[in-house]
């Protein structure tokens, strides 16, 4: 495994790094079947897959992809932002637990929400997207704060929102629940 240095959480415990089942390139190898996941920097021990493919060998790095990691402050969650070119390939909370992650899909939440303030014959060969280049926030009490578009690819118009979706635990799982969206204009 390769761990990303930007996505090591505050408290240096955790970190997301990539993996292949054909090891680690050398040089201007490409890798085949990456794989992205959430690490446990003092023994390498994975407590879950992510939804993204990105890697980067300090040479080369995946081309149009991007992978970003947002932390709580006290490291016990974390958003993952998967985006490829088109779309953001998973947007994901994990709430950690020593040796484990739970698991909440966010785009499975806000991506329909979205499509539902669209026209019925608009929803469909939509792409859902979180900005990267817009700031994602997540503070100590579980607020989740970033700006997300739909879109079709390679014409306009757009439809994006600034969203907080709240998070709490509920019997020791993680809930999420949209607080609000605004829609705002395009950049």
């Amino acid at each position: 495994m390769r761990v990303f240095a930007d996505t090591i959480s505050p408290s240096k415990v955790y970190a997301f790094a990539w993996r292949s089942p054909d090891g680690l390139p050398s040089g201007q190898d490409i890798p085949n079947s990456v794989e992205n996941v959430l690490v446990r920097l003092s023994d390498g021990a994975v407590l879950t897959k992510l939804g993204g493919e990105y890697w980067s060998t300090g040479e080369m790095h995946a081309n149009r992809y991007d992978l970003v990691a947002v932390w709580s402050p006290d490291s016990k969650a974390v958003i993952e932002v998967a985006n490829s070119r088109w779309e953001s390939d998973s947007f994901a909370y994990y709430l950690l637990d020593g040796n484990a992650a739970t698991k909440v899909d966010l785009r499975a939440q806000v991506e329909p929400a979205m499509k539902a303030k669209l026209p019925a014959r608009q929803r469909e060969f939509q792409s859902f997207r979180v900005s990267e280049e817009l700031s994602v926030t997540l503070d100590a009490r579980g607020r989740l704060r970033f700006t997300a578009m739909l879109y079709r690819p390679k014409s306009d118009p757009t439809l994006d929102c600034k969203i907080q979706v709240d998070i709490a635990a509920k019997n020791g799982k993680p809930a999420a629940r949209i607080v609000s969206m605004q829609r705002v204009k395009a950049d």
